[in-house]
């Protein structure tokens, strides 16, 4: 029997930040390798209005900022195309029509960024600016404008991509058939961000089946956990 890989669209609870922030938390005080990192653990922080990490370490040791990939337009759309549910009364609402919808516009498919970098032309210019081949491309423009700028950021980041990767029936070890994907994918944020930000680790949290996988900027695998095993992933009651 051939193997079967695909990639599921991201699950709508990943398109809030509240959501996915205290699950890559919760994986990080999983994994040995970033328990050791933090000094004994990672902690939310009681503020970003000062631009804080998203994972701090004990005693500020050693802090993480988390980094979603997924498209800008993808996230407006979904925002403009889900139903809006408005209480009329105690115990009755009704479901109104989107933005899109009322608009009288199509909606567009989610383009998925981790497809994009496989399949569309990029590449990194003089100044290590990830560019676009196809200047007329407007489902992607402002996402690789946002990436750009998030790989000047001077800080450790942790880059979760919301879009699980299902391996069927593989002969080949799941852990390597992702992390292939992920160079194959990612191998030019982690050149970008080498050269750009110097001195300041990279790391990505990606969903492979009932797992989360983390690896490092060399796609080196650090750790990985069950997702049925995460308490903050049994709340977002997503069914794998």
């Amino acid at each position: 029997m051939e193997s079967s890989i695909k990639f599921e669209m991201p699950k709508e609870q990943f398109y809030d930040k509240k959501n996915y922030e205290p699950l890559l938390l919760e994986c990080l005080n999983r994994i040995s390798f970033f328990i050791e990192k933090s000094g004994g653990g990672f902690s939310a922080p009681k503020s970003e209005s000062k631009g804080q990490c998203d994972a701090i370490g004990k005693n500020g040791c050693y802090s993480i900022d988390f980094k979603r990939l997924l498209s800008q337009e993808g996230a407006q759309n979904v925002n403009e195309t889900r139903l809006t549910e408005v209480t009329l009364c105690t115990g009755v609402t009704m479901s109104t029509p989107s933005k899109v919808s009322m608009r009288g516009e199509p909606s567009l498919l989610f383009p998925n960024i981790w497809g994009f970098f496989v399949s569309r032309s990029l590449h990194l210019n003089e100044k290590n600016k990830i560019v676009l081949e196809d200047k007329a491309d407007r489902y992607m423009k402002e996402t690789i404008k946002s990436l750009n700028r998030i790989i000047c950021t001077k800080k450790h980041l942790l880059f979760f991509n919301p879009s699980r990767l299902v391996i069927e029936n593989s002969h080949d070890n799941p852990i390597e058939v992702l992390c292939n994907r992920a160079k194959e994918a990612l191998s030019m944020v982690s050149e970008a961000r080498t050269k750009l930000s110097p001195g300041y680790e990279t790391y990505y949290a990606l969903l492979m089946n009932n797992e989360m996988v983390l690896f490092s900027e060399d796609f080196t695998h650090v750790g990985c956990i069950k997702l049925t095993s995460l308490d903050t992933w049994q709340k977002l009651r997503i069914k794998l």
